[in-house]
């Protein structure tokens, strides 16, 4: 089962927080893949663009180190993400996270994030325990 990585292991990672390398070679059995959703590979390429030199560039070389394949968000994981916000409509947990789920359970894998509030609102949605 593929591992996804949500924007904020990532995140903790660049500020010393979290192994995420670490975790990728200790959790990820043989040729089970970390991958990541194309909304999260978004998210992380943003401040590549948007900040200040300095912080941009080490956004750009941590990325650069990381060792994960992006899936692209398709027309089942649209519709899929537009199921799961109609559910929790009174609990919404924004249209990132919407996709970023939707992709992970389409896709049959287990997501890694640190954000439990928003995300364990969602019962088909399997989440790595750190």
């Amino acid at each position: 089962m593929a591992s996804f990585v949500d924007a904020d292991a990532f995140v903790r990672w660049e500020k010393g927080e979290f192994d995420l390398p670490g975790w990728m070679e200790s959790h990820l059995g043989e040729g089970e893949p970390a991958l990541f959703p194309a909304t999260v590979w978004q998210q992380l390429h943003y401040g590549v663009y948007a900040w200040e030199a300095k912080r941009a560039a080490k956004r750009s070389r941590f990325l650069s180190l990381i060792r994960a394949s992006v899936v692209s968000f398709s027309r089942r994981h649209a519709v899929r993400a537009a199921q799961l916000a109609a559910e929790l409509k009174a609990e919404d947990i924004g249209v990132a996270d919407f996709q970023v789920a939707a992709t992970v359970i389409e896709d049959g894998g287990k997501l890694l994030t640190f954000n439990r509030d928003h995300f364990e609102r969602l019962p088909a949605l399997r989440l790595v325990d750190v």
